[in-house]
C-alpha cells in the first residue's frame, strides 16, 4: 500500500540527499511498506514544514468557531486583534487567563485506524491597563506544533528480511508577545503586537530489524527565532440598542533564522542492547530559509446585551513564504469562521441567566500540498463561560475537528478536543469614589 513520502518531512534539503542514499543502500527496499501506527501528541501532518499551525485564542473565540478579529467586548480580552481591546476595562483593569486542553484523535488510512491523546498547557496570558486610552497584553503562545510518532513495519529489502522504520517528532514554535491598544478616536482604535517568535523542532528516523542486526538513526534539529510584527485596527459603530463592530489585522512576511544540526548513527544491537558502532554523518548548518507568510484578517461582529453574531475572514500568503526543502509546496489559505454568543441575563439573580452560552464553526485549507494533494481542517465548537464572583470566570470550550483526507493514499484525522480557560479579573490600584 503506498502511503504518505514521510521522509520529505524529517530531513533538511542536503542531510535528506544523504540520509535517503545511505538507507537505500542499507536496506534495499524494494516492497510497499504499512503504516502500523499514529500514537503521537498532535497530527500526523505535522511532520511537514514547521509544523501544524496552533496559534493561540482567547476562551470566547473557541467557542464561538475560533471567531476573534471583529469581537469587542468589555467582559474579555482579545489576543488575535488587540485594537479590539479598547472596550475591556469597564468593569475591571486586570485579567490573568491560563489555558489548558485535552484531546484525543483517530486517524485513518485506506485500511487501518489508529488513535492517540494528548494534552497541555495552552495559553498563558496578562492583560491590563496604563489609561483609559492605552492597554496592554503580555502572553506566552503556541504557533505551530509538532507531535507524532510513526510507524511503518515489513519493509522488505533485497536481503530477503524485514525491517521497521520509526518517525518520531516534536517541539514547534511560540510565541512570546506584548500587544498594545490606543484608542485615538471615540469608538476607534489602533493595535501593535510585537511578539518574539522561537522554538525548535526536532524529527528522528529510526532503521532497525533484519538480518544484519544494526541499527541506523538519523536526527535533525533546526533551532529559529526572530522578531514579528502585526498590526490591527477596530471600529465601533454604535447604536442605541446594539452595536456594530469591525476589525482587521495585517502582518508582513517574516523571516526567521538560526541552525540546523543534522547527524546519522550506525548502532549494533547483536548482544541483545543496543551499543553506539560509528558516527557515519554530523553536521551543523545555518538555517535561513525560514519566512513566515503575509497574513491579513478582516471580522464583524453584531452585539447586544444578550446576543453576539460574529464572522471572519483570514488570509495567509504561503505561497510567497518559504520552509527549508517545501517552498515549492507551500500554498495560500483562507479561514473562514463564525460564532454565536448568547447570555440570557448578564447581571440576573439566576445562576444560569448569567452563564454565556457559545457555538461556531470554521474551516480552512492546508498551506502544504502532501503527495500533490490540498486538504481541508474544518471543525464545529461550542462553549460555555461561568461567571465567578467578583467578575472571574471559568470558560470550557469543545471542538470536534476533522483534518486531512484519505484521497492520494493520505490520511484522514478526527479530533474531540475539550478546554478549559480561567479568567481572573481585577480591579486593583482604584480608589473607592463617595458620593
Amino acid at each position: 500500500m503506498k502511503m504518505i513520502d514521510f521522509d520529505r518531512g524529517i530531513l533538511n534539503k542536503s542531510f535528506r540527499k544523504l540520509s535517503s542514499l545511505l538507507l537505500i543502500s542499507v536496506i534495499g527496499c524494494t516492497a510497499n511498506t504499512v503504516l502500523l501506527a499514529q500514537n503521537g501528541t498532535g497530527s500526523v501532518y505535522s511532520i511537514f514544514g514547521i509544523g501544524e499551525m496552533s496559534r493561540t485564542y482567547s476562551a470566547a473565540s473557541q467557542g464561538m468557531g475560533y471567531t476573534s478579529i471583529g469581537l469587542s467586548s468589555p467582559y474579555n480580552i482579545n489576543n488575535i486583534n488587540p485594537a479590539a481591546n479598547d472596550l475591556a476595562g469597564k468593569y475591571f483593569n486586570h485579567v490573568f487567563d491560563i489555558g489548558f486542553y485535552y484531546a484525543s484523535t483517530n486517524y485513518q488510512s485506506q485500511g487501518e485506524t489508529e488513535s492517540g491523546s494528548y494534552g497541555g498547557l495552552s495559553n498563558l496570558s496578562f492583560w491590563f491597563k496604563f489609561n483609559d486610552r492605552w492597554n496592554g497584553l503580555i502572553g506566552l503562545s503556541s504557533y505551530s506544533n509538532v507531535g507524532y510518532n510513526i510507524y511503518k513495519n515489513n519493509i522488505n529489502s533485497f536481503e530477503n528480511a524485514d525491517y521497521d522504520v520509526a518517525y518520531e517528532g516534536s517541539g514547534g514554535l511560540n510565541e512570546f508577545y506584548f500587544s498594545n491598544s490606543y484608542s485615538i478616536a471615540k469608538n476607534f482604535s489602533l493595535g501593535l503586537k510585537l511578539a518574539f517568535v522561537f522554538g525548535n523542532t526536532e524529527h528522528t528516523e529510526d532503521v532497525y530489524g533484519g538480518q544484519t542486526l544494526k541499527r541506523y538513526l538519523s536526527e535533525s534539529t533546526t533551532n529559529i527565532a526572530n522578531i514579528d510584527l502585526e498590526y490591527s485596527l477596530n471600529y465601533r459603530l454604535q447604536r442605541p440598542d446594539y452595536y456594530l463592530n469591525f476589525g482587521l489585522i495585517y502582518k508582513n512576511p517574516t523571516k526567521l533564522n538560526g541552525n540546523t544540526t543534522s547527524s546519522i548513527s550506525e548502532w549494533d544491537y547483536s548482544l541483545g542492547v543496543d551499543v553506539a558502532a560509528d558516527t557515519l554523518f554530523n553536521e551543523l548548518e545555518s538555517a535561513s530559509n525560514y519566512t513566515l507568510p503575509r497574513r491579513i484578517g478582516f471580522g464583524l461582529s453584531y452585539n447586544t446585551a444578550k446576543v453576539i453574531l460574529a464572522g471572519d475572514i483570514e488570509f495567509n500568503q504561503w505561497s510567497r513564504a518559504e520552509i527549508e526543502g517545501y517552498t515549492e509546496d507551500l500554498t495560500d489559505t483562507w479561514k473562514y469562521a463564525v460564532g454565536m454568543e448568547i447570555t440570557p441575563d448578564r447581571f440576573g439573580q439566576k445562576a444560569l441567566s448569567r452563564v454565556s452560552y457559545r457555538i461556531g464553526g470554521y474551516a480552512e485549507n492546508s498551506y502544504i500540498k502532501v503527495n500533490n494533494k490540498m486538504f481541508y481542517t474544518y471543525g464545529i465548537t461550542a462553549g460555555l463561560s461561568i461567571p465567578l464572583k467578583r467578575g472571574s470566570a471559568i470558560n470550557i470550550a469543545y471542538q470536534r475537528k476533522y483534518n486531512g483526507t484519505t484521497e492520494n493514499d493520505l490520511i484522514f484525522e478526527s479530533t474531540h478536543e475539550l478546554s478549559l480557560n480561567i479568567s481572573m479579573r481585577q480591579r486593583w490600584f482604584q480608589r473607592p469614589k463617595y458620593d
